[in-house]
């Protein structure tokens, strides 16, 4: 049935070079919508100047970003790594002139620098430098974080976006839709597991088809798959992260798939007639198929 509650908007703001970052937020934004927002009456909307934004002459291209959908949010979510941006005539950079808004208004901004390593010939070195001293020029003004890889950021950003949303609820007045309530409309651990599974299938459907793609079309390395990859290990990581309560033992069988993920990785390809060629790939497809035994062990279990 309808169900009244509140729309939070989170701006993601990052320089260009952070395209991983852009993907994983609106990601870790849904997890939290889908665990949360029957029981706060409440959901988080991921903001990006790619997807909301529109054309306006009205004033220099940040200013119309800020009144368009600045303005309209109510946290900021900003990641950087080896870029600071491109000044804007009024602040260093865009990210840095959305942030400046967010704190002069008082709404909160979850910020955070990527310690990952990076190619030294790809980096620009003026950019850095003025991304280093940035970063120094907010250690006596607040809080940021660090980290060293997605999983990490995925992690920090899951646990700091739940702490920071039950203070807006709080302050927007809501009547969060009690847990009692929930109950009794469906079963919270069978609602979660559901949930689980949902989440789990999208990951199979998406990892599959990028890897099936990637796999026959007819490729010269194997830069690209090792990418997606990198990205499925990052996300059992967090399905593993969710599990509490394992009486089936996938958790084991993830773990395994974890660890031929990241072996994969580090495979290399030789002059050898193509034998290491296609030993990527059958491993490849054989974790795909593990991942997919591994959902049919949680849905076998529920039942």
């Amino acid at each position: 049935m309808p169900q009244r509650g509140f729309i939070f908007r989170a701006l993601v703001a990052s320089p260009s070079d952070c395209t991983h970052e852009r993907k994983l937020i609106p990601e870790v934004i849904a997890d939290w919508n889908a665990v949360h927002s029957m029981s706060n009456a409440a959901v988080i909307e991921p903001v990006l100047w790619e997807t909301h934004s529109r054309p306006d002459l009205a004033g220099r291209p940040q200013e119309v970003i800020n009144e368009q959908l600045v303005a309209n949010c109510d946290l900021l979510i900003g990641a950087f790594w080896t870029r600071l941006g491109t000044p804007t005539g009024e602040a260093l950079s865009g990210t840095a002139e959305e942030i400046e808004h967010f704190r002069e208004a008082g709404k909160p901004v979850l910020l955070y620098f990527s310690g990952a390593p990076v190619v030294p010939e790809s980096l620009d070195s003026a950019q850095y430098a003025a991304l280093t001293e940035y970063r120094k020029s907010l250690e006596d003004q607040g809080l940021y974080f660090r980290y060293e890889s997605l999983a990490e950021f995925r992690a920090l950003l899951q646990r700091h976006i739940a702490g920071h949303m039950i203070d807006l609820v709080k302050a927007a007045g809501g009547n969060p839709l009690s847990l009692e309530k929930v109950n009794a409309a469906e079963d919270a651990q069978v609602t979660a597991l559901s949930q689980f599974l949902a989440n789990y299938d999208a990951f199979l459907r998406r990892t599959g088809t990028e890897w099936s793609a990637e796999r026959d079309s007819d490729p010269h390395s194997t830069d690209d798959a090792k990418y997606i990859l990198a990205r499925a290990a990052d996300e059992v990581v967090h399905f593993l992260s969710m599990i509490t309560n394992d009486s089936c033992g996938i958790s084991d069988k993830l773990a395994d798939c974890l660890r031929r993920l990241k072996a994969l990785q580090r495979h290399e390809v030789f002059i050898d007639g193509g034998v290491s060629w296609r030993e990527f790939w059958t491993e490849g497809d054989a974790i795909l198929g593990d991942l997919g035994a591994a959902r049919e062990l949680l849905a076998s279990a529920a039942e």
